[in-house]
C-alpha cells in the first residue's frame, strides 16, 4: 500500500530545475516510497517518458562500486542518446565514497541529467555533499508520517475534515488570514480526533508500523528499526565496540523527552566523559533518533551556551525504548508526548527557516515554543487539557508582555477560542489534532 506524503507537494516545484535534489530523514521513514511518488509525478504530471527515469539503490553494492571507480561512467551508462534530461534517483546515497565530489563532477560535467539522492543520516549528506554541492543541490526533509498521513491510513472521513482545519491553521500562521466564521467552542469530532491521535502519539509514525495490525507486530518493527538499522548506522559512526553506552544513553533520553537535558546526568549514567556525551548526542541527531531545542534569547551566543530540550522524531521508538505502550489513562507523560508531537510538525512546516526554541524565564514561566519567522517572534503553547473559554494562561502572558508577541497560538485537548491580551497580541485557541 503506498501513502502519498505531503513532501511531494515541494519537491513538485522543483522538479523541473537545473538543481539537483536530496531527500534526508530517518531508516524506514518511506524515502524509497517517496522516491516511487516522484517517479509517477514525473510521468503522470510532467509527461517524462519512463524510459528517461532511473531508480536504483547503492545497497546493491555492484552498482555502488561501479559508482565510486568512475561516476560519470556511470551516469553515462543510464543516459539515452538522446538530448531528453535523465532522471536518476539514487537511494541510500551515503554509501558512497566522495560522493559529494563525485556529485559536483557530473553536474559540471554531463548536460541534462537531474540526480535524486537519499540519505540515513544528516552528517553523512552535509559532509559528503553539502560543502561540494552549494548552490547545485537542494535539501528535504522527510519524517515518518504527520498525523495528517497517518489519518489516510486509518480514516478517510476523518482526513477531509483534518486537511480542511489544518490549512485554515496553516492560513492564519504563515499569512495572517483571518478565520472565517470563527466561535469560542468544543470541537464536536474531538472523540472520534482523540481516539486517533491517542494511537499516534502511542505508536508513532514510522510507515510499516502504522500499516501494521497488531500490537505484536507493531513492537517488532519498532525493536527492529532499533537494532538492525539505527544501531548499526551509530555503532559505526561513533566506532562502537559496545552499544551498551549508547542503548543507556537513549533509554535516559527518552524518558527526559520534553525536559531539559543535565549532561552531568547523562554522563553518569551513559558512564561517558563529558566530550563522548556530546559526541553521542549529536550523532543521535544527525542520525534523526533525537533533536534538541534550545532556549530562546535575543543574543544567540547566549541561547548556544544554555542547556536544551529533547525531543525525539518519532513517539513509538521513544515509548518502545521506555518500554511503554499504554494508553493514555495508564500514563503520566501525556502532555510531553503532545508536546513532542507538536515540535515535530513545527520541524516540516518551517524546514530549517525559521527558529524553534522554548522559553523560561528566571522567575520560572515558561513557553512550549518560540518560533522567530520572517521577523516575527510567535509563541506556541501546548495545553493536552480541556478548556471552558480561551484563557490565556499566565507564562504566556509573560512571554507576550516581555517581547511584544503581535500572536500567538495555544494548541488545545479539544477546543476552539480566540483572546487578545491588553497589549493587542492575538491569541488563537485550536484542537491539537488539526495542526
Amino acid at each position: 500500500m503506498i501513502i502519498g506524503r505531503d513532501l511531494i507537494q515541494e519537491v513538485k516545484i522543483f522538479l523541473g530545475g537545473k538543481e539537483y535534489l536530496a531527500i534526508i530523514g530517518p531508516r524506514q521513514s518511506g524515502k524509497t516510497i517517496l522516491l516511487s511518488l516522484i517517479k509517477k509525478c514525473l510521468i503522470e504530471e510532467k509527461n517524462i517518458d519512463s524510459n528517461d527515469i532511473r531508480q536504483i539503490t547503492f545497497e546493491d553494492r555492484i552498482l555502488l562500486n561501479q559508482f565510486n571507480d568512475d561516476a560519470i561512467a556511470f551516469v553515462k551508462s543510464y543516459k539515452n542518446k538522446s538530448k531528453k534530461t535523465l532522471y536518476l534517483m539514487i537511494d541510500e546515497f551515503q554509501y558512497s565514497e566522495s560522493g559529494g565530489q563525485k556529485l559536483k563532477l557530473i553536474y559540471d560535467t554531463i548536460e541534462n541529467v537531474k540526480i535524486i539522492i537519499t540519505g540515513s543520516s544528516s552528517l553523512d549528506i552535509k559532509a559528503q555533499v553539502g560543502k561540494y554541492m552549494v548552490g547545485r543541490i537542494l535539501t528535504f526533509h522527510l519524517y515518518p508520517f504527520n498525523f495528517g498521513e497517518f489519518l489516510i491510513v486509518k480514516n478517510q472521513k476523518l482526513d477531509g475534515l483534518y486537511r480542511k482545519k489544518n490549512k485554515e491553521i496553516s492560513n492564519w500562521l504563515f499569512e495572517n488570514k483571518k478565520i472565517e466564521n470563527f466561535h469560542n467552542k468544543k470541537d464536536i469530532f474531538a472523540e472520534e480526533f482523540l481516539k486517533l491521535f491517542e494511537n499516534f502519539c502511542v505508536w508513532g509514525g514510522y510507515p510499516r508500523v502504522v500499516l501494521s495490525k497488531t500490537e505484536t507486530e507493531k513492537r517488532k518493527i519498532l525493536n527492529d528499526i532499533y537494532n538492525n538499522y539505527i544501531l548499526k548506522d551509530i555503532k559505526g559512526l561513533l566506532e562502537l565496540a559496545t552499544d551498551k553506552n549508547l542503548l543507556d544513553l537513549s533509554r535516559f533520553l527518552s524518558a527526559q523527552a520534553g525536559n531539559i537535558l543535565v549532561y552531568k546526568n547523562l554522563s553518569q549514567v551513559a558512564k561517558l566523559d563529558y566530550r563522548q556525551t556530546l559526541s553521542h548526542l549529536e550523532i543521535l541527531r544527525e542520525t534523526f533518533i533525537i533533536d534538541l531545542v534550545r532556549p530562546f534569547f535575543k543574543n544567540r551566543q547566549k541561547e548556544l551556551s544554555k542547556n536544551p530540550k529533547v525531543y525525539f522524531f518519532d513517539t513509538g521508538f521513544r515509548n518502545s525504548l521506555i518500554e511503554n505502550m499504554n494508553s493514555f489513562s495508564k500514563r503520566s507523560d501525556v502532555g510531553a508526548m503532545a508536546e513532542n508531537i507538536v515540535f515535530l510538525k513545527l520541524k516540516a512546516l518551517f524546514n530549517d527557516l525559521g527558529r524553534i526554541n522554548f522559553w523560561r524565564a528566571k522567575a520560572g514561566a515558561e513557553v512550549d515554543f518560540v518560533v522567530d519567522f520572517n521577523g516575527e517572534i510567535f509563541p506556541i503553547e501546548v495545553k493536552f487539557s480541556g478548556f471552558e473559554k480561551a484563557s490565556i494562561p499566565r507564562s504566556f502572558m509573560s512571554f507576550v508582555k516581555n517581547f511584544k508577541a503581535k500572536r500567538g497560538l495555544v494548541l488545545t485537548k479539544d477546543y476552539f477560542g480566540f483572546a487578545k491580551t491588553g497589549s493587542g497580541c492575538e491569541v488563537l485557541f485550536y484542537p491539537i489534532y488539526y495542526f
